[in-house]
């Protein structure tokens, strides 16, 4: 599903969370990248018609929507964190929803096939409240998933997860990406590096890169460094440059530094990762 938004724009009593927003997204996965408090969640939930918007404009599959309800079918949303009837069967959550989604057609074989889509198939029969919570997060998003939605909107997915549960959350997704769209938010750059391909970056409600990850990257080169100094002086150093990454060694330290400049004389030029080119992007703004 297309979106387009312009110049999108929500507020609360003590700070502005969107400010004049605009983007345009196509079929794909993207990632939504953002600290805490730059207005993902916001925008994510009033692209789900959770959250009212207080001026600008959406359009959804080339249309502009009056009533979100008229499309809520074809959206899916999985929060942060899901909350269900403790005392349902997995399969008894699935059912609930397939009746509020108006799944009338092979509802117990579409069932079926998202459990085994997350592995819970074995499940299906265990009460929510005994699962763990990758377990929940995989039942919510085979939930999201009932209505076969044309557009998925996915809120920090990997909080709670294992390394394991990461990688398959990752891969349920990318299987579930074609013909959609999907996007995918997080402050954490490792839960989107791998699946999705653009990004859109927030920063104070504003949206400050919306392109491809390589582009971001090349943006950077050319100002990523490693060297090697003393522990002692690592922390006068970590005062006067930014640094992404920080190696304990046996003889001293190893940094990762961000800067426009060579820092010191020992420096020498590294590839810059997504990671880094982010943090570059987001502290020159």
């Amino acid at each position: 599903m297309e979106i387009k938004v312009k110049g999108l724009c929500k507020g609360y009593e003590d700070k502005i969370a969107l400010n004049e927003l605009s983007f345009h997204i196509e079929e794909g996965m993207y990632g939504l990248l953002g600290a805490n408090g730059a207005g993902k969640t916001t925008l994510i939930r009033i692209l789900a018609g959770i959250l009212e918007k207080d001026a600008g404009e959406i359009s959804y599959g080339g249309e502009k929507i009056k009533d979100i309800n008229e499309i809520r079918h074809r959206i899916g949303y999985i929060p942060q964190k899901f909350s269900f009837y403790p005392n349902m069967t997995v399969f008894e959550i699935m059912d609930y929803f397939s009746e509020l989604n108006e799944v009338k057609k092979n509802k117990e074989n579409i069932i079926k096939n998202l459990l085994e889509l997350v592995h819970l198939e074995e499940c299906k029969m265990m009460k929510t409240k005994a699962l763990s919570g990758g377990m929940k997060q995989r039942l919510g998003i085979a939930v999201s998933l009932i209505g076969n939605p044309d557009l998925l909107l996915v809120d920090e997915p990997t909080v709670g997860l294992d390394p394991m549960e990461r990688i398959h959350f990752s891969n349920v997704l990318t299987t579930f990406s074609r013909d959609r769209t999907i996007i995918i938010s997080s402050h954490i750059v490792s839960d989107i590096e791998s699946t999705c391909k653009r990004l859109l970056i927030l920063d104070n409600g504003r949206n400050v890169y919306d392109g491809t990850k390589d582009e971001l990257m090349r943006r950077c080169k050319g100002s990523v460094w490693e060297l090697k100094i003393s522990e002692d002086d690592s922390i006068k150093f970590e005062k006067e440059y930014l640094v992404s990454k920080k190696d304990l060694l046996e003889d001293g330290v190893r940094l990762r530094v961000l800067s426009k400049e060579k820092p010191i004389e020992s420096a020498y030029e590294v590839m810059p990762t997504l990671n880094d080119s982010y943090l570059f992007l987001v502290n020159k703004e």
